[in-house]
């Protein structure tokens, strides 16, 4: 593919847009290598600046990594997806998949509740946890909300200090519900009281 002259709309689009957008989505919106909009960017003198982290796009990462997908978290905070990937690495916010979209994996709860993802896929054909299977392969796609039921029907399954609650709270918000059921509230509490007694004892 040769030389392929820039227009002014496009130079205004990668103007308007290189801060905030990753270089691969830029080139693929224009139909262009990476390297001919990094390279066109440089020509230009485009840089992307530094942007501190505020108080509220911190707690706003934190409260949305697991309920929605890092593009649309990056969309909301006006970032790039990279940004949001480095910034949820730094705060240890655990693995990208957790934060995929509609479905978690075997392998998602088993690193959710600290436990061995071989465990969390015998609790599936047995019906503790609803899911359906995925192609042929032995994988089942679990909805958040038939994954909260399981912890409310076998609270005696899960430990709420072992678990990595940080990460499970997401999934009990809503648009227009931003609090934690009494119940898993309770199981928390309990847990953590039962772990210190083990631990006097």
């Amino acid at each position: 593919m040769g030389y392929q002259r820039w227009d002014k709309i496009e130079i205004q689009y990668l103007i308007d847009n290189f801060e905030f957008k990753d270089i691969e989505i830029i080139a693929k919106e224009l139909n262009r290598t990476k390297n001919s909009v990094y390279k066109k960017a440089m020509r230009i003198g485009l840089t992307k600046r530094v942007r501190r982290w505020t108080e509220e796009e911190l707690e706003f990462l934190i409260k949305c990594w697991g309920k929605y997908s890092r593009e649309k978290i990056a969309q909301k905070l006006n970032r790039s997806s990279i940004s949001i990937k480095k910034k949820a690495v730094e705060l240890k916010l655990g693995p990208q998949r957790i934060s995929n979209g509609d479905y978690l994996t075997s392998g998602d709860i088993g690193y959710l509740l600290n436990k061995d993802p071989n465990l969390i896929y015998r609790w599936l054909k047995s019906g503790y946890i609803k899911g359906r299977r995925f192609g042929d392969k032995k994988i089942f796609q679990i909805k958040p909300k038939d994954f909260l039921m399981f912890l409310k029907n076998y609270p005696n399954k899960w430990d709420g200090y072992k678990a990595r609650i940080d990460f499970i709270k997401p999934y009990f918000y809503t648009s227009n519900k931003c609090e934690l059921p009494s119940w898993f509230a309770k199981k928390i509490e309990l847990d953590e009281q039962n772990n210190v007694k083990r631990c006097i004892v």
